[in-house]
């Protein structure tokens, strides 16, 4: 089963290495967690790192729908150019969500990013996928969410992308949370208000609500920066494409398909193993035909044993007067017992020349000759079907000497 070690990338790493982590299983369920630097890391098959809110940002640009995925980030970057706060040139674009008319763009420095893909690739974990701060808050249609975070709040609204404010100071709302929140209606039934602590973040629930001019506050579930939202975007692509989530799906197929090939070989080394025992025994068996052949025929060279045996006995059943195995009245008995009661008005013409007895029926009973035929061979002898020149269906049938 693969795991997962997802590292948390402050604004200050690696220039401060100690750092956050969690190792996760393959259903994304928490095994370790801890701080340290980068030699005391668990092992895992992925690495992941979770990029600070503060190193990044989140933006929305009006797209028509009719602008192909192809040719998207082309037209994003174009459109945000004004929002942008540097050069977009020098800016990766990821998009994280997209409507009928507008898309979320999360954006960070290149030069960022491709510090931190270094950093991780000089400590021999290169990163898999790459994931931002942003997306571990789910937003609402209705409700506002801050995640009090112990290097930042980060700011969930309806229908909006998220923000980030400076960090809450003693448990304290952030002083430009009211002029972002403004006129909203917070009283009775209205807009209300959760604030998910991160282990060891203080909230001073009375601050908020004199911050928020609400009592419709609540302190929420415990917030865990490791816990991305559904349908969270990887943002290594494009050129910084990670190599090691190109091989993701053949490692998670790897268990089944290593599986596969053992019990492959097996059934194979299985087959073999019996098709050599079968061989053995089928040599053993020739080997012995052959020794009893030449005890019973001294001077005589076996080279079909089976059939120089039968003809051998054929020819002692002749010299003492006794029917041979392709005399007319054997095979003839032999037809006539597969006819059975149907060998009534069956045969038109029978013929014997060169031990082998032609059988001419009557034309209504083609359809039947095909069974006759299989019959007989079942019996040992050889069937030759055969259209006389009336059209006639016939069967010619001698004794298969080999068998």
């Amino acid at each position: 089963m693969s795991s997962t070690l997802r590292v948390f990338v402050g604004e200050h790493w690696p220039e401060q290495p100690s750092t956050r982590w969690v190792l996760l299983d393959a259903a994304g369920e928490l095994l370790q967690q801890g701080e340290s630097d980068a030699l005391r890391w668990p092992r895992a098959d992925f690495c992941e790192a979770v990029i600070s809110a503060p190193g990044m940002s989140c933006l929305r640009a009006a797209i028509p729908h009719r602008v192909s995925g192809r040719d998207l980030l082309q037209v994003v970057a174009g459109v945000l150019e004004d929002q942008l706060l540097d050069d977009p040139d020098n800016c990766h674009l990821t998009v994280s969500g997209r409507r009928r008319d507008s898309v979320d763009v999360l954006v960070i420095a290149r030069a960022r990013l491709r510090n931190v893909l270094t950093q991780f690739s000089a400590l021999n974990r290169p990163l898999s996928a790459a994931f931002s701060q942003l997306q571990t808050l789910p937003t609402s249609e209705s409700d506002w969410a801050f995640a009090v975070a112990k290097d930042a709040v980060i700011v969930s609204q309806p229908d909006e992308v998220p923000l980030v404010l400076d960090e809450s100071m003693d448990g304290a709302a952030p002083t430009l949370l009211g002029t972002l929140v403004g006129n909203v209606d917070a009283s009775g039934n209205g807009t209300r208000f959760t604030v998910r602590p991160e282990v060891g973040s203080k909230v001073d629930l009375a601050a908020w609500k004199s911050e928020l001019h609400s009592e419709n506050v609540r302190v929420g579930q415990e917030y865990h920066w490791y816990a991305l939202v559904d349908g969270a975007a990887d943002i290594l692509h494009g050129e910084f494409a990670s190599r090691q989530r190109r091989n993701s799906t053949w490692m998670l197929i790897k268990p089944a398909a290593v599986v596969a090939v053992v019990a492959i070989a097996a059934y194979l080394a299985v087959g073999f193993v019996r098709l050599g025992l079968s061989s053995y025994g089928v040599h053993q068996t020739e080997g012995r035909i052959a020794e009893l052949f030449g005890a019973a025929f001294p001077g005589v060279p076996a080279v079909a044993p089976l059939a120089q045996t039968r003809r051998h006995l054929d020819q002692l059943r002749a010299a003492h007067g006794l029917a041979r195995s392709d005399d007319a009245l054997v095979l003839l008995a032999a037809v006539a017992e597969v006819l059975g009661a149907d060998s009534t008005n069956s045969v038109k013409e029978l013929n014997y020349a060169n031990q082998q007895l032609t059988v001419v029926f009557e034309p209504d009973k083609a359809a039947r000759i095909d069974d006759v035929k299989r019959q007989l061979t079942d019996r040992g002898l050889q069937v030759t079907r055969q259209e006389t020149a009336q059209d006639m269906p016939s069967l010619r049938v001698g004794r298969d000497m080999t068998k």
